[in-house]
């Protein structure tokens, strides 16, 4: 297990994907460890964190980095993603928390905050040529947990739509400025599981794979363990069979959770969940203590903490499903999806290896060069796209309309 892999990173890369002409798709997945993005010029995400400037300026010290983003709106000066990690305290993390790990997030300023940076970089140009941002309509696909799919919809369109106006600099570049406006009946949200169902069965343009359609009419399972939550896709016979469901609590979060409890509690360090980030990249947290009234520190290696609270909560996890969907024992197949699916597919995969009539696979099998990180936003992508195109179809074909009538 490679404990870098369970850092949120910053990547902004260039892809062409499938669009329809008139509109430009942005898909975004407002995860609680990272935003993740499709639009018809790239692919990106990055960390789950914005950080206002106090007093509204921000000096840099030497060199901007690749990975730093950087927003200036009508409340003041933001950092996001890795560089508000690295900028963030233990006394800021901390009051931060219930507010970057809260369900009810969506009116909160840093939740804004990271909307307008991922819009921005959906709408940022780059050198691939004819697939610029110009007049297109703007059309939002986004997903939520099932559990709260029907409760938090009206709300999360609610702060996506509207008209924007503000300035960000992504990386070594300049400021840029922003404006234009997403009209809220071009949000779309839709079941976060469902996502990486239509990853699992489409290819690199997002069409369904004839060979792979049969996952659709099988007995299908979607497991996407998540940052804080674990959703589950239940499909029968092209239908959902009988409602979502969502765990809470058995995700990276957990993991993070149970790392932070031990280290803190076995060695005295002072690690954050959100901390966490930072300290996996290091590779250890710091221990403090004073010997003969002198101050003293101690690197903690994280890795083994992290692997063995990530076999509990995976095991726990395993356990439930077992519990609910009747030991898989009537499933053709189980899609595993999602950065924490990532570091659970190997667990998993071993703990039913004599489930001979279950198939188990990874999301992003038709594209692996894409992490299974991106998997539930790809999927929403190409589902809206799809729907475009037929919409766009059906306007062609409609009869003319009579003059007489």
């Amino acid at each position: 297990m490679n404990l870098i892999d369970f850092a949120s990173k910053t990547q902004i890369m260039q892809r062409v994907n499938r669009t329809v002409p008139g509109f430009w798709p942005v898909a975004v997945d407002f995860g609680f460890s990272a935003v993740k993005g499709f639009a018809p010029n790239k692919v990106f995400t990055f960390p789950n964190c914005a950080y206002q400037i106090p007093g509204g300026k921000m000096n840099f010290i030497g060199e901007a980095g690749d990975s730093d983003i950087v927003l200036v709106d009508n409340s003041g000066t933001w950092v996001i993603g890795e560089l508000a990690l690295e900028m963030m305290n233990e006394e800021s993390s901390t009051n931060y928390e219930s507010e970057l790990y809260g369900r009810n997030r969506y009116y909160s300023p840093s939740f804004q905050a990271l909307i307008k940076a991922g819009l921005a970089i959906a709408l940022s140009r780059n050198s691939l040529s004819g697939y610029t941002y110009g007049e297109d309509t703007i059309v939002v696909q986004t997903g939520l947990p099932p559990k709260y799919l029907i409760s938090d919809s009206e709300d999360l369109k609610e702060v996506i739509a509207g008209d924007y106006d503000f300035e960000i600099k992504l990386g070594k570049a300049g400021f840029l400025r922003y404006i234009f406006s997403i009209q809220k009946e071009n949000i779309y949200i839709m079941d976060q599981p469902n996502g990486s169902l239509f990853s699992a069965v489409t290819d690199r343009n997002g069409m369904v794979v004839k060979e792979q359609k049969k996952i659709l009419t099988q007995k299908t399972v979607v497991v996407d363990p998540g940052f804080k939550t674990l959703d589950v896709y239940d499909i029968a016979g092209k239908t959902i069979n009988g409602v979502p469901k969502t765990f809470e609590n058995l995700g990276m979060h957990e993991v993070f959770r149970r790392t932070v409890e031990k280290l803190n509690a076995e060695h005295g360090t002072f690690l954050t969940i959100s901390g966490m980030q930072r300290a996996i990249k290091d590779g250890y947290a710091a221990s403090f203590k004073r010997v003969n009234g002198r101050p003293q520190t101690t690197h903690i290696p994280l890795a083994d903490t992290v692997e063995s609270c990530c076999q509990e909560v995976c095991q726990n996890a395993i356990t439930e499903l077992l519990g609910a969907y009747n030991d898989f024992k009537y499933h053709n197949n189980l899609i595993i999806t999602g950065g924490t699916g990532n570091a659970w597919y190997d667990i998993i995969k071993e703990q039913l290896s004599g489930m001979e009539t279950l198939s188990i696979i990874s999301a992003n099998r038709n594209e692996q060069m894409l992490s299974n990180v991106y998997s539930n936003v790809r999927g929403y992508y190409f589902a809206r796209v799809r729907e475009l195109a037929i919409q766009e179809r059906k306007k062609k074909n409609a009869p003319a309309p009579n003059p007489a009538s």
